[in-house]
């Protein structure tokens, strides 16, 4: 028995493989954090994005929101992409009103993405935080993939 549930799971483990489209992972860093938590995983997190970070002031600029997007080309899209692939992040913020602001990175390879967007320090204490947002990946003008929050519109 001990053999077949070995080879189920050695069966399993080779046929996965990186998921293909466009994933984004959101992280909302609050000054209420700070203090200790009973939770070794919330604490974890905590001290990874406060990394570096001495005085009070320094930790008070990192309070905010963080992303994470990866995107892997799929066999459904087009093969001939150019070196002009670029992550947009869209956002608004709750004291900017419906103003749509935009952050723009070039991604380093054509067919995959890695790219992280940080809303923190003054513009996160000035404008508040991220209501809805929206990530799309570019090829030379033509979008290959998007993804929205639920509130943009």
């Amino acid at each position: 028995m001990k053999y077949i549930l070995a080879a189920f799971c050695l069966l399993l483990i080779s046929c996965a493989k990186t998921p293909e489209g466009l994933t984004v992972s959101t992280y909302h860093l609050r000054e209420s954090m700070f203090q200790e938590n009973d939770d070794p995983m919330v604490r974890g997190e905590v001290q990874r994005y406060l990394h570096g970070t001495v005085t009070l002031e320094e930790r008070l600029q990192k309070i905010g929101q963080y992303y994470h997007v990866t995107w892997k080309q799929s066999d459904q899209q087009p093969t001939d992409l150019v070196d002009k692939t670029e992550v947009v992040f869209e956002y608004m913020q709750a004291a900017s009103g419906s103003q749509i602001k935009r952050i723009v990175q070039r991604a380093q390879s054509p067919a995959q993405v890695d790219a992280y967007f940080t809303i923190a320090g003054n513009d996160y204490a000035k404008n508040g935080r991220v209501l809805a947002w929206r990530i799309s990946v570019r090829n030379n003008g033509q979008t290959l993939d998007s993804k929205q929050s639920y509130l943009w519109r």
